[in-house]
């Protein structure tokens, strides 16, 4: 496995584990797993505490930047382009995208910026890489 695949793969994986802190949120809100099952009530609103709304947003931003990071990770591994440059950019936008989740679910506004812009500049990295 190319190390942008393995990235990837763990960028995936945290990813899929964002969903817990707002999902046991809504499970204890709604007064239970089977609570979860039963189709939401008009006006129901599931995420109503600031951090569990901020946990949604950071989740559904980890998935905006899968999208843009996946296909660069496999067109660097189909073409095996992979180099320092690429294995790097790859290793610091997860741990970047890792840093900007809890600055996201506790407001840190700069470090959470910060942590965001980091791990898009490395998207672009990658990116002329496979192209020049």
């Amino acid at each position: 496995m190319s190390p942008e695949l393995f990235w990837l793969t763990l960028y995936t994986l945290l990813t899929a584990l964002m969903v817990l802190p707002y999902a046991v949120f809504r499970t204890k809100k709604l007064g239970g797993i089977i609570q979860v099952f039963k189709t939401p009530l008009p006006g129901d609103s599931p995420i109503e505490a600031p951090w569990a709304h901020r946990a949604y947003r950071a989740h559904m931003n980890a998935f905006e930047s899968l999208v843009l990071f996946a296909p660069l990770a496999i067109i660097v591994h189909i073409t095996d382009s992979s180099s320092t440059v690429t294995s790097t950019a790859s290793a610091i936008f997860f741990w970047a995208r890792l840093v900007y989740a809890p600055l996201y679910y506790f407001d840190v506004a700069y470090l959470k910026t910060s942590a965001w812009s980091i791990a898009y500049l490395t998207l672009f990295v990658i990116a002329f890489q496979l192209l020049f």
